[in-house]
């Protein structure tokens, strides 16, 4: 009971003071009797919440999810040649409809692919619905007329409790169901594309993935802590300083300074002094005078330093390099930035967007069409020149296995391997192995016998 009051009495002069924690927050408290406290991050709910308070949250997964929709979908056939969008081929126009003009009536390509991103890094699930009105016929690229992504705070997955001897997804998953509808919105396994991130807590049998958000609580939770600290510092700076005057008589008595003397010493220091043009920054003074400081600033107490370290922890998490994200004084280099977007898209986004290429190929039936969804990066500003390097890299590698292979320093195999292209089964063999006229078996030619003489 006297807790209670404790916390009561300790919100009402928040309240006053113009600081106000909120209800996801309120537990903080508890480091007032030296507990630790971290946000709760048991649910979808509080993934929504922490990334809608949090603006470093908020910042690593809008930059994940920007580069994310910045790709270019192109179609190959099944050799990996590429197929045009102006090809008459059979699946083509539909594919360029969902990939490349519009998913749906309400959103762009670029809008969709964010929007898309965001459910993954947040809620570390996105569920795409696909719209086939021809309910008799199985889902596949033809028959998808729009796609939308559902809310993944909102979409809970149904299993059907068997698993491991299942070879259809049917068999596994008996329903997707929409709780913000009433009743709940269901939709077959058919007609749902779900991209789920690793699970790590063994719930839901990798089935149902894992926000990252959950490991991270720690760090966001500070960096809460941080801004509240530095918000509160800022608003309620109160008293800097006390001004002590030493004024004593000549028996060594402390005189107490008049009302007056108050009121012209602190005057004085509003008007003439301070870092404003036509002050001053010093006072020289023949008084014995003492101050007293009595309020510490955010670099003093080392809420700065903290903040940014959690932050970047933050964005390791989220494999946001902290160039992208910078929360430090120091400035990075042009060229670090430049790095920085590369190792974004070559260790993160490309790698992923692959995956799902991969998996829209399965799930919507292409390869039965000829055809495979890819995504193009040149036209990055950030990757182009990576691009140029890695071409000119190939071609010097190129140069150097020719040279071997023409001088039969290397094998054929050897040659391919460089190239990173696969190996052939008689490849074994240097150059001239393979290009001597080999020595064939003639049989003996038989005499002609001459035509007799007439």
């Amino acid at each position: 009971m006297l807790e209670k009051a404790f916390y009561s009495l300790s919100e009402f002069f928040g309240r006053q003071a113009g600081y106000y924690r909120t209800p996801n927050l309120v537990h903080y408290n508890e480091y007032l009797i030296d507990q630790p406290a971290w946000l709760v991050m048991s649910n979808v709910h509080d993934y929504r919440q922490a990334v809608a308070e949090n603006p470093v949250l908020y910042g690593c997964i809008d930059i994940l999810a920007s580069a994310a929709s910045n790709g270019k979908k192109y179609l190959v056939d099944l050799n990996g040649k590429e197929v045009p969008w102006t090809s008459g081929k059979t699946g083509v126009k539909q594919a360029r409809k969902l990939f490349v003009d519009r998913p749906n009536p309400l959103q762009s390509v670029k809008e969709f692919n964010y929007e898309r991103a965001y459910m993954y890094y947040t809620f570390g699930n996105n569920y795409v619905y696909l719209n086939n009105p021809l309910k008799t016929f199985d889902t596949d690229l033809l028959n998808v007329l729009t796609m939308y992504n559902l809310p993944s705070e909102w979409t809970i997955v149904k299993q059907t409790g068997m698993i491991y001897d299942q070879v259809d997804l049917k068999g596994i998953i008996a329903m997707y169901c929409l709780t913000n509808y009433s009743p709940t919105k269901e939709f077959t396994p058919d007609k749902i594309v779900h991209f789920n991130d690793i699970n790590t807590s063994n719930v839901g049998n990798s089935i149902v993935g894992s926000s990252r958000l959950e490991t991270l609580k720690m760090p966001i939770t500070n960096t809460q802590l941080a801004f509240e600290a530095m918000n509160v510092i800022l608003k309620s700076r109160g008293m800097q300083g006390i001004i002590k005057a030493n004024n004593k008589d000549a028996t060594g008595t402390q005189i107490p300074m008049s009302a007056l003397s108050k009121k012209e010493i602190d005057e004085t220091f509003k008007v003439k002094y301070g870092i404003q043009r036509d002050q001053n920054q010093f006072l020289i003074s023949y008084s014995d005078i003492d101050y007293i400081k009595t309020i510490m600033n955010s670099k003093e107490l080392g809420i700065y330093e903290e903040f940014s370290n959690n932050a970047m922890i933050i964005s390791n998490g989220l494999k946001v390099p902290t160039e992208l994200y910078k929360t430090y004084i120091q400035g990075a280099t042009f060229e670090n930035q430049i790095q920085a977007v590369r190792r974004l898209y070559q260790d993160n986004i490309i790698p992923h967007t692959e995956n799902d290429d991969q998996y829209w190929t399965e799930r919507l039936g292409m390869r039965n069409y000829g055809l495979e969804l890819k995504t193009d990066w040149s036209h990055i500003p950030a990757l182009q020149e990576a691009f140029k390097e890695k071409a000119i890299a190939l071609l010097s590698t190129s140069r150097a296995a020719d040279l071997a292979y023409n001088a039969n320093i290397i094998t054929w195999n050897d040659y391919l391997r460089a190239m990173d292209m696969d190996t052939v089964p008689d490849g074994d063999r240097y150059k001239y192995q393979r290009t001597e006229i080999p020595v064939v078996d003639l049989a003996p030619v038989k005499p002609i016998n001459e035509p007799p003489q007439i």
